[in-house]
């Protein structure tokens, strides 16, 4: 029925989870067999077809995905498929605002104003430069250097993926490495220059006297609201990467209402910590659909994490050897306080953006998009600064908070204009 559906598809769930019942049922009967769950890679479909074991393989959401999945075989660029993450984020989209989106395909369904191959431009060779590795920056580089451009990508951490990487801390959602690690891949493949362990300076961007500059340097945890007790608070980024260890009991704040401040109260849940999950919304996590609530929900029921709804953090006191959390609730004007050792916030963030605004000044545009013709698939042609070197643009959460769709779509949208 419909609860397994869910249960059985989304990351993190078993892969080809029910091939084997599919090979008794072929085995017995005299009919042509389908299974259509969970198989998003070209190895298991062969084998299942080869062994004899289906007749066919449905991978929906694997060609959501990558629609040329065929294409690419035939090609012998298997290794080149746009892995499905199993994200569920093209079911979650149907079911709440009916369209078929991909996480980290933005071409998919809208192949009206987006390639899902990306061309050389007329005028090639422009220099660019790219700072950030996350899913907008590895985005950006890929569609520029895809695009006939020199592409040099700078990153601050030894490593690529952004935010991706705190997302993967929690065991379950480990595969939207995949994400990221494809993008990197791409990059790697069309030699693109990348510098990691690179925090990057005016200097560094003006190096090889870049014609685009592109400032995809993501956000920074907003811990900013609290009346006070700011300095007593730690981020959801802390947390989950390591950085701050679980104390034994930690309210959680959630006013971000995406995976970042539910997938951190799973971490906390599933690692000792005796929780309090507390939310101003009216349901865990409501930006995050429907398909991926049962199995954040089956983790904190499980570990009996306390769910308080409808409710503010509005400040934090040191208190004896542990916090005062004091909570507000805006349907009664009530406030109550409640005592732990350790309280934990996911609030969004707030653009890491001070290179973007060091970099305005010499821009050509002053870093200043045309809101008309990033719409309409045009190139950016605003020239507001005549003694400028270079365009100047920022994309993903250098601009607001998001997610990686957006982070992913704000690169493609703009990079196949350049």
């Amino acid at each position: 029925g419909s609860e397994m559906c869910i249960r059985d598809r989304n990351m993190g769930t078993p892969s080809a989870p029910y091939l084997s019942f599919c090979g008794e049922v072929k085995k017995n009967f005299d009919l042509p067999i389908m299974h259509a769950a969970r198989i998003n890679d070209v190895a298991t479909a062969r084998y299942a077809i080869e062994e004899g074991i289906l007749d066919l393989v449905g991978m929906t959401r694997a060609h959501f995905a990558d629609p040329h999945i065929v294409a690419k075989i035939e090609r012998g660029e298997e290794d080149q498929i746009r892995p499905c993450v199993g994200a569920g984020y093209c079911i979650d989209r149907i079911y709440g605002e009916g369209e078929a989106l991909c996480l980290h395909n933005p071409a998919t369904g809208r192949e009206e104003t987006m390639p899902h191959v990306v061309t050389p431009a007329e005028r090639t060779g422009l220099r660019i430069v790219v700072v950030g590795a996350g899913p907008a920056g590895l985005e950006a580089a890929r569609v520029c250097a895809s695009r006939g451009h020199d592409v040099r990508l700078l990153e601050a951490s030894h490593v690529h993926g952004g935010q991706v990487n705190l997302a993967a801390k929690v065991k379950r959602r480990r595969e939207i490495l995949g994400i990221t690690d494809w993008l990197f891949d791409q990059c790697q493949r069309r030699k693109i220059e990348m510098h990691f362990n690179c925090y990057a300076d005016t200097n560094m961007v003006m190096e090889s006297s870049p014609e685009v500059v592109l400032i995809a340097t993501g956000g920074t945890p907003n811990l900013g609201f609290l009346s006070s007790g700011q300095n007593l608070v730690v981020s959801s980024w802390d947390v989950l990467s390591g950085s701050v260890p679980i104390k034994d009991t930690v309210l959680l704040y959630d006013d971000n209402g995406q995976h970042a401040g539910v997938s951190c109260a799973e971490f906390i849940a599933e690692n000792g910590g005796e929780l309090e999950y507390l939310s101003p919304e009216m349901l865990i996590a409501p930006d995050i659909g429907g398909t991926n609530h049962p199995a954040y929900l089956r983790s904190l029921y499980n570990n009996n994490v306390t769910i308080s709804l409808n409710q503010q953090l509005i400040a934090v006191a040191r208190e004896d050897d542990g916090l005062a959390a004091t909570i507000f609730n805006e349907y009664t004007g009530n406030k109550r306080e409640t005592r732990i050792q350790q309280v934990v916030i996911d609030h969004g963030t707030i653009p890491a953006d001070d290179l973007y605004f060091d970099l305005k000044r010499e821009s050509t545009n002053q870093g200043e998009v045309d809101q008309a013709s990033l719409l309409s698939g045009r190139p950016q042609h605003v020239k507001n600064n005549p003694h400028g070197q270079y365009q100047l643009f920022r994309l993903g959460d250098a601009v607001t908070s998001r997610n990686i769709h957006a982070a992913i779509y704000d690169a493609l949208r703009l990079c196949i204009t350049i």
